[in-house]
């Protein structure tokens, strides 16, 4: 009898652990279910732009990590501009998969929306255009970018940036764009303003969005730039209103006062400096390589003139994408006086924020930090073939 109740008290007993080690299971799986939730939920806004079949070449390097230790870039000195135009956008920080959804993940197709903004900001007050890049790029997947926005702000993470400004103490005025990302700024913003003093600065802000708005994002920036004077002037749009917010956010820069139209009124220029725009019409290079050339007509813009005044240039080029060749002048081109590039095939181009020279060779899409060189007059069919060392001079 003993021995009965001996074994029927074990028994119960193991129930009773096996019970327990069960409930404990669930709740450890329960909180991990929890934790991820909390980890992937939508943000109120990520960067949308219209949808457009192809990248164009303002994502030509996108992104290139070829130089990505700290160095300057961005603003071409001697321009003499004291205003700057600093953005962050999606699209200038992402690799473009070959295979990415432009209707899952639509703000990482050029331009993007906050990219576009900046581009009209520049064109209205002539300053000088800077794109803040990270070293590690952002997913071109949508789900995937959302992931890591999200742990970098639950992180307080600062992601290194590829470059900082050059001649930041010559900028009085700084318009600032960027999207609200998980209610805020995206960190690499947070990572620029403590690497780029802009104490005793006028600050501008514009701003893509989604239904939350501004959030906090103008909290995150009054903070991390404390010495900065923030103007509580700050225009913002709709994401899916951006492609249409030209007319609003130029009647904004006008308002603030900043037009590069007027500034050129109230400038002498004299004849001399005309004379030479003139003459570059006629202006014409070569580009030389594996035993073919090719002749591009340099057009009248500043961007042309400043490339004609670094010939002659040898340099490597290189593939990117199905329709380009491009190549790294050593120094930035003027695009102040520059058209924008939207001519196909052909065009000899400059893309501002990577700061590279474009020979297309097949259709591409239009950006407001593309800037047309020339065009081609001879041996167009073969620009597809350049590679290796090619020498660029003036055509006699």
């Amino acid at each position: 009898m003993k021995k009965c109740l001996a074994f029927f008290l074990v028994i119960v007993m193991a129930a009773l652990f096996a019970g327990c080690g069960t409930s404990e299971n669930q709740e450890s799986s329960v909180a991990d279910s929890s934790e991820a939730q909390s980890v992937t939920e939508a943000p109120e806004t990520m960067e949308a732009v219209p949808e457009e079949t192809e990248p164009s070449s303002s994502e030509i390097s996108v992104v290139s990590q070829e130089e990505t230790s700290e160095e300057t870039f961005g603003t071409e000195e001697g321009t003499g501009s004291n205003i700057l135009v600093a953005y962050f956008s999606w699209a200038d920080n992402a690799v473009l998969a070959e295979d990415v959804d432009a209707v899952a993940s639509p703000s990482v197709i050029p331009p993007g929306n906050v990219q576009q903004l900046a581009g009209w900001v520049q064109e209205k007050t002539g300053g000088d255009l800077f794109s803040i890049r990270v070293t590690d790029p952002y997913p071109s997947d949508w789900d995937d970018c959302l992931s890591r926005a999200n742990q970098e702000r639950g992180e307080d993470a600062r992601p290194a940036l590829a470059e900082n400004v050059a001649g930041l103490e010559q900028y009085d005025i700084v318009f600032l764009g960027y999207p609200n990302w998980w209610y805020g700024v995206p960190m690499a913003l947070l990572t620029f303003l403590e690497e780029n003093d802009l104490s005793g600065k006028q600050v501008y802000l514009f701003c893509s969005h989604g239904t939350g708005g501004l959030a906090n994002s103008v909290g995150r920036i009054t903070e991390a730039a404390s010495g900065a004077d923030i103007s509580d002037n700050i225009f913002d749009c709709f994401e899916e209103d951006t492609a249409s917010s030209e007319e609003e956010i130029r009647g904004w820069v006008s308002e603030l006062g900043f037009s590069a139209d007027s500034a050129g009124d109230e400038s002498v220029e004299s004849e001399e400096p005309d004379m030479e725009v003139s003459d570059m019409e006629q202006r014409q290079i070569s580009v030389q390589f594996g035993g073919y050339t090719v002749i591009y007509e340099l057009n009248d813009g500043t961007a042309a003139a400043s490339l004609y005044e670094q010939l002659p240039i040898t340099v490597e080029v290189e593939d990117y994408s199905t329709n380009e060749k491009i190549f790294y002048p050593d120094q930035a081109l003027d695009t102040s006086g520059a058209p924008l590039a939207a001519a196909g095939a052909g065009t000899l181009a400059y893309y501002e924020p990577w700061g590279d020279v474009v020979f297309f060779y097949g259709d591409y899409s239009e950006n407001p930090s593309l800037f047309e060189l020339g065009q081609v007059v001879s041996g167009g069919e073969h620009i597809s073939e350049m590679s290796g060392t090619i020498t660029i001079e003036a055509a006699e």
